[in-house]
């Protein structure tokens, strides 16, 4: 095997890496994502809700409660975004790998150019 063709090997060996980690960092983050935001923001406004009802503790308890509850919701959010946000240049960097790979593979060996 020529030098050529093992650079080549190695620099498809890589992209090939690179593109697998990628799609792991995807799928990983995929559980991140919140994807019914207007169903779980609901829920959140419906235990709001519940805690301005109840009788049973003081005002000082239930603005606690749904401070904890909003803030909560709003962490989920952040770690939402965060998780597209890491999607997004994944799958970016998955695409540049591709056309890279499309380059390498593409690239005339050294032997071809012996024979012309």
């Amino acid at each position: 095997m020529k030098i050529i063709d093992m650079k080549k090997l190695i620099a498809v060996s890589l992209c090939i890496i690179t593109m697998i980690i990628c799609g792991f960092l995807i799928v990983k983050k995929l559980d991140s994502l919140d994807i019914a935001s207007n169903k779980t923001d609901w829920y959140v406004m419906d235990s709001i809700r519940k805690i301005e009802e109840r009788t049973d503790i003081d005002d000082c308890e239930k603005k606690i409660l749904k401070k904890e509850i909003q803030t909560k919701r709003q962490n989920e959010k952040d770690k939402s975004g965060i998780a597209f946000e890491t999607q997004i240049y994944a799958f970016g960097i998955i695409m540049i790998q591709i056309i890279l790979l499309f380059f390498i593979i593409m690239m005339p060996s050294e032997n071809y150019k012996k024979l012309n």
